[in-house]
């Protein structure tokens, strides 16, 4: 549940993020089998380009171009703090959200206990705007 992440730009672009070309070992599942590749979902036929090419068609379509303010307005706008993100189920821990902490004014002994605590809720971006944000004119 605390676990958010947002799709990196290739998701959209490039299909060779996809592939292990050097052979890493990226850890092993619950059953220990080897994790080397990234499983793609059965619409993408086994093929990076097919998934790329999905995800940028769902991206740009009308239902997301209709509804891509709903996400402006919870990640950059009045829904990412205070009444209205409590109200939209979009509260995240404190140490995330820029200027809660000055790590300048904390002692040094529980300074890298925050620090740690950040690197590991990650970070909030900025607040942008104060009201919501129009919807595209389509």
């Amino acid at each position: 549940m605390t676990d958010v992440k947002e799709l990196l730009p290739e998701f959209y672009y490039n299909p060779h993020f996809l592939d292990n070309h050097n052979g890493l070992t990226l850890g092993q599942r619950q059953n220990g089998t080897l994790v080397s590749e990234v499983d793609l979902p059965p619409w993408a036929n086994g093929s990076g380009q097919r998934f790329v090419e999905v995800m940028r068609a769902a991206l740009e379509s009308e239902y997301v171009s209709a509804n891509l303010h709903h996400w402006i307005d919870l990640v950059f706008g009045y829904k990412q703090q205070g009444a209205a993100a409590v109200e939209a189920t979009n509260v995240f821990f404190y140490l995330t959200y820029e200027g809660t902490v000055d790590l300048d004014a904390i002692d040094s002994s529980a300074l890298v206990a925050i620090e740690t605590q950040i690197a590991n809720f990650g970070q909030t971006p900025a607040q942008l705007l104060t009201s919501p944000h129009r919807p595209r004119q389509v």
